[in-house]
């Protein structure tokens, strides 16, 4: 059983897709007519009324109570259109403040850390062996291909791994182990959505910048991006903070996240992650799989199959997204009940798209 890393700095106070991400977008429509009242939070959003950043109020009306009486694993949902918050909802019980687990895409955190390590010149290149920053990669009982295994066959889960991981506790994942699995398939051949794999990329985090990840993290993108309250999983007592789950933020907090992209990595003035990183990060270096079949970049989801820009989600079958279309300039994400969202049909990617997103936003 992990245990959690608990970082609070305010008081106490979230082609093809799932048919849940189609309720998120029904519920972004909802909080025109049911709206919550506003609550001003000083996390450096600005605010302003979804029919100001060009959502429909009729549409969104007539959507709210299906949402209500058939959607009840959301647990929030958040818009950001232009770079404005414009719509926020909370189930009952909850607010801004509450915290959301992440789940897989938690992935797409990690990922955002490479990029800052390299933006810091920490990382020289996504190309470098991966045996360059975990030297167990060069260990006895590891398979010889391991060795010209790449940062980004690891963040394109390309690597090759078995992806069996029933030999170790449900969030185990030491380096050795993980670096021992068999190879079913030489690196960059085959994609696999592979938990053992995403967690060496936070690894790799940690043996190029000297810091736990949270504390990298920390340190080089929450504390830009005004993100104060967080918690963490690690794989063990004393470990390493996972890389593919075990993150909780807000959701406002998230959509930081997708806005931090859409805005090619720069925040505030500031680049924290290369542009460069981020078009390659959001672009197909893959052809995808379960659990989405989106095409696949650097732990974020494509959702087109050509490489030409279009939108793309963190998160997987669990329930948990951040969606963002640059066309739109949109940013929605959607925290739920994995419990009740994981094993929903994930065939609904045209609805969102053009039956919601389309329809909810005023030409």
């Amino acid at each position: 059983m992990a245990i959690s890393r608990q970082h609070r700095h305010s008081s106490w106070e979230p082609a093809a897709l799932t048919r849940w991400v189609t309720a998120v977008l029904i519920l972004v429509a909802a909080g025109t007519a049911h709206s919550q009242p506003r609550k001003e939070v000083k996390d450096g959003w600005q605010l302003a009324s979804p029919r100001e950043q060009g959502l429909d109020a009729e549409l969104l009306n007539e959507l709210v109570d299906k949402l209500k009486s058939q959607e009840k694993a959301i647990r929030s949902v958040v818009i950001v259109r232009s770079g404005k918050l414009a719509f926020e909802y909370y189930r009952d019980g909850l607010g801004p403040s509450t915290l959301h687990d992440m789940r897989s895409a938690t992935m797409s955190v990690v990922s955002t850390l490479v990029g800052v390590a390299l933006q810091k010149g920490l990382i020289k290149s996504v190309d470098q062996p991966v045996a360059d920053f975990l030297p167990e990669a060069l260990g006895e009982g590891v398979d010889s291909r391991v060795s010209a295994m790449s940062l980004k066959h690891i963040l394109t889960l390309t690597a090759g791994f078995d992806p069996d991981v029933k030999q170790v506790g449900r969030w185990a994942f030491p380096v050795d182990f993980a670096l021992r699995r068999p190879l079913v398939s030489d690196p960059g051949r085959k994609f696999d959505f592979n938990p053992g794999t995403a967690h060496l990329a936070a690894r790799v985090v940690v043996s190029a910048t000297g810091e736990s990840v949270s504390q990298f993290a920390q340190k080089q993108l929450f504390e830009p991006l005004r993100i104060e309250r967080y918690l963490w999983r690690i794989d063990r007592p004393g470990g390493s903070e996972l890389g593919y789950s075990g993150l909780q933020l807000t959701t406002r907090d998230m959509a930081k996240l997708g806005q931090l992209y859409l805005q090619q990595g720069s925040w505030n003035g500031t680049t924290l992650v290369p542009a460069q990183y981020v078009e390659a990060a959001t672009r197909k270096q893959s052809s995808g799989g379960p659990p989405v079949h989106w095409a696949y970049g650097y732990s974020w989801w494509v959702a087109h199959s050509s490489r030409l820009p279009g939108p793309y989600m963190a998160g997987a079958d669990d329930g948990q997204r951040i969606y963002v279309n640059p066309s739109l300039r949109l940013v929605v994400v959607v925290a739920s009940d994995s419990s009740q969202a994981r094993g929903r049909s994930q065939s609904q990617v045209d609805v969102v798209i053009n039956d919601i997103v389309l329809r909810v936003l005023r030409r």
